[in-house]
């Protein structure tokens, strides 16, 4: 006996989402080092140079709550379901050839980043002021967006969002 068009729709719809999440599994990189990416609109250039490392749990407070999730040293730890395996040790930015502090606050609590350059993408603002930082971090249930905005007056920001 066939199955009502309704059922028949969920099968795919589960085989898709199953697939999607896999992708996502499979895409968290384990390799630890220096990565960077640069870009270039008229005459201006942008690099980034992203540096993460393995973490250390010894050296950090390892907590849970409810609502939040997964806390280290008290922050959420976005892209860790539980401990965390490796974390971003620093990001550099340089616009045009000079150097402008990025503070740690911006990427303390970005665990286990993708940063692939599949992953990674930068984009100049229209006026030229400001880069634009997109990473998918982490994988299945972890995973998120975070955009950096990256400016030459060193007045940075970010958004996060969940990629489920």
């Amino acid at each position: 006996m066939p199955l009502p068009d309704r059922e028949r729709m969920k099968y795919p719809i589960a085989v898709t989402i199953l697939l999607f999440s896999s992708t996502i599994s499979l895409a968290q990189s384990q390799r630890i080092g220096n990565y960077q990416f640069s870009k270039s609109k008229s005459n201006h250039t942008a690099r980034i140079v992203i540096r993460n490392e393995t973490f250390d749990p010894s050296k950090h407070k390892i907590g849970y709550d409810e609502r939040s999730g997964s806390l280290v040293d008290g922050r959420v730890a976005h892209g860790a379901e539980s401990v965390p395996r490796t974390q971003i040790k620093s990001i550099e930015f340089y616009g045009d050839g000079r150097k402008i502090r990025v503070p740690s606050r911006l990427y303390a609590d970005c665990y286990n980043p993708n940063l692939e350059h599949q992953y990674v993408n930068i984009r100049w603002s229209r006026d030229a002021r400001s880069v634009l930082v997109t990473m998918l971090g982490a994988d299945g249930a972890g995973a998120y967006y975070v955009v950096w905005i990256l400016r030459k007056n060193g007045k940075h920001s970010r958004y996060f969002k969940d990629a489920f």
